[in-house]
Order: structure tokens, then C-alpha cells, then sequence
């Protein structure tokens, strides 16, 4: 992945910005120090989606090999070493994690780090999970700004049409 951002960026290949090209992640916490350690330009993504460690767990099974005190302190290293704040995407699933209590609790978790929040809507096609609703939006928008001083953005996200949206948890095999 660093080598083909590497091509991406090079001059003689397609010049494209390395600040252009953003590095997204569920957590992979060797990659993430890969990143901090080499300097690379590129922006960080990495998918958070609660930050309750347990329903963490049960929605993104990466944490069991990377667990969120871990993860967290590897997006900490990072910042340390490039002194940029790192995008956390959050899927919002209705009813799971647009609680008060959730942004108590990512407000908690990332204290002291510079972070940009940005809410997607779930995209499941089994129906099993779904977006929430304008009000419980609103209301979790109010709960993250009253704890969080950070920037917190609502990310469009097409491809639902073909099961490749963001705010997809898991992928499933094309029948087409």
C-alpha cells in the first residue's frame, strides 16, 4: 500500500500530492507505526466506529489482533511523529453507537489528541444494521460538539448501489 501511494506521488507517475492521498485503515496498528516512523506525507484514516471496547470488538474483529488501548496509542506515536491529526471515520449505526454515552466516551478516549471526526451512515445491505435517524443524529452531532473540540464532518458516501459504500462493516461475495 506505501508503495503504490510511493508510485501515486512520484513525479514521473501520476504527481499525484502525497497530503492527496489519504491512507484509510481499520486499525492495523503495525501500519499505522509504519507510517509515523518512515514520514510519509500521506493522511491517515482510521476507522473507529465506537469507542467502547467491547462493542468495538463485536462490530470490528481487527481488534482482537489490535485492541483499542493499542490503537489508540499508536494514532498518539503518529501524531507525535508528523504533528498531524488523524481522520477517525465513524459509522454510525442506530441504536449502537450515537449514544451521549458514546461521545463521552470518544471524548475520553481521544483527550490530548488532535483528531477530525467524520460520521458516515451505516450501508448494510442485509438490513441488520441500519442509519440513524435525523433525531438521533441531531442528537448525537449536540452530545459530540458539547464534549468535543474537534472538527466533526458528514461524509457522503456512494457505491451503495454496488455493496462498495463506505460505512460497510463487512463485504459479502457478488452474486452479479
Amino acid at each position: 500500500m506505501v508503495r503504490a501511494a510511493q508510485i501515486l506521488s512520484e513525479p514521473c507517475g501520476l504527481a499525484i500530492g502525497g497530503k492527496a492521498i489519504t491512507i484509510s485503515t481499520a486499525g492495523i496498528v503495525p501500519g499505522i507505526r509504519r507510517l509515523a516512523a518512515e514520514g510519509h506525507v500521506y493522511r491517515l484514516v482510521v476507522s473507529l466506529n465506537t469507542a467502547d471496547p467491547v462493542r468495538r470488538r463485536e462490530l470490528m474483529p481487527v481488534d482482537k489482533l489490535h485492541p483499542l488501548p493499542e490503537l489508540v496509542e499508536a494514532l498518539r506515536e503518529y501524531h507525535r511523529a508528523t504533528g498531524r491529526r488523524v481522520i477517525l471515520a465513524w459509522t454510525m449505526i442506530a441504536g449502537v453507537n450515537t449514544s451521549g454515552e458514546d461521545a463521552r466516551l470518544l471524548a475520553d478516549l481521544t483527550r490530548g489528541l488532535p483528531v477530525k471526526l467524520d460520521l458516515i451512515d451505516v450501508n448494510d445491505p442485509t438490513g441488520r444494521f441500519r442509519p440513524p435517524s435525523p433525531a438521533e443524529l441531531g442528537a448525537f452531532r449536540d452530545a459530540l460538539t458539547a464534549r468535543l473540540a474537534v472538527p466533526v464532518g458528514r461524509r457522503y458516501s456512494g457505491g451503495r448501489d454496488i455493496d462498495a459504500a463506505c460505512g460497510m462493516l463487512a463485504g459479502q461475495r457478488c452474486s452479479r
